[in-house]
């Protein structure tokens, strides 16, 4: 539908009439006939039509700069502080698409100053509504706050992500504290986020480089190719080569 790309700014898209995989940083999702998300400055994304030559209905994106709300007015706090307190794009479900369609759609012949106010209308009912695909999502946010640098340690480490002892130590936590936090925060082991982690950037590679599978094995921290295959399957259903087939039509696939 679009090529990789990434902007300095929040977008928000809603799609319509279209099915396939929709592509968010590491995150690789099916979406169907109605699909509305919310992504967040630089991080890179795409969607990816099941019949690549089949005609899309409607696709609305309204961009904002990051300062658009970062005002002193009082009836945008909640809309900023609520911005600046996400961690990862967002995903909603069909009510909640639905319930946006029209105001996203009048903002197309709408003048300057209505756009921002229907701009402000979608915002709060999406700040109101169910996100989906968010791991974080039901965290508290204490929790979240504690998470999020030890999250963002881990994702720069994939290829080599450290025991959980030794993951406390760096963050001078006890190994029961860690353990518990995982638990408490994101509902899984650590053991399971690291196998998350991997596999998610994985499949981000698969679709968007050449790597050949054994490459991409070693960048995701699987110690074989043949273990990484038999994960992957396990989890995915498939085998990383016959996931990638699925794109192979990209015409801009390239060798990273």
């Amino acid at each position: 539908m679009f090529e990789w790309h990434q902007h300095d700014c929040y977008e928000l898209i809603l799609t319509l009439g279209a099915n396939g995989k929709r592509f968010l940083a590491d995150d690789v999702h099916a979406f169907e006939s109605i699909d509305l998300a919310l992504i967040l400055p630089a991080e890179p994304h795409t969607w990816d039509n099941t019949e690549q030559q089949a005609p899309v209905g409607d696709v609305v994106v309204v961009l904002w700069p990051k300062t658009l709300f970062a005002v002193d007015i009082s009836e945008f706090e909640a809309i900023q502080a609520w911005l600046s307190g996400l961690d990862q794009s967002c995903v909603f479900s069909k009510d909640t698409a639905l319930k946006v369609k029209e105001y996203m759609f009048e903002m197309n012949t709408a003048s300057a100053l209505k756009r921002l106010t229907l701009l402000s209308e979608v915002l709060f009912i999406l700040m109101q509504a169910k996100v989906m695909q968010s791991a974080t999502v039901n965290a508290s946010a204490t929790k979240i706050a504690r998470m999020s640098p030890i999250l963002e340690l881990l994702k720069s480490r994939i290829a080599c992500l450290p025991s959980l002892p030794e993951l406390a130590g760096e963050v001078n936590l006890s190994v029961a504290t860690l353990k518990r936090l995982f638990k408490s925060s994101l509902g899984i082991s650590y053991t399971q986020y690291c196998l998350t982690l991997r596999l998610k950037r994985a499949k981000h590679l698969l679709a968007t480089t050449a790597l050949p599978i054994g490459v991409v094995a070693y960048r995701c921290g699987f110690n074989s190719s043949a273990y990484f295959n038999q994960c992957y399957k396990k989890h995915e259903g498939m085998t990383p080569n016959a996931f990638r087939k699925q794109f192979a039509w990209r015409k801009r696939i390239v060798r990273r």
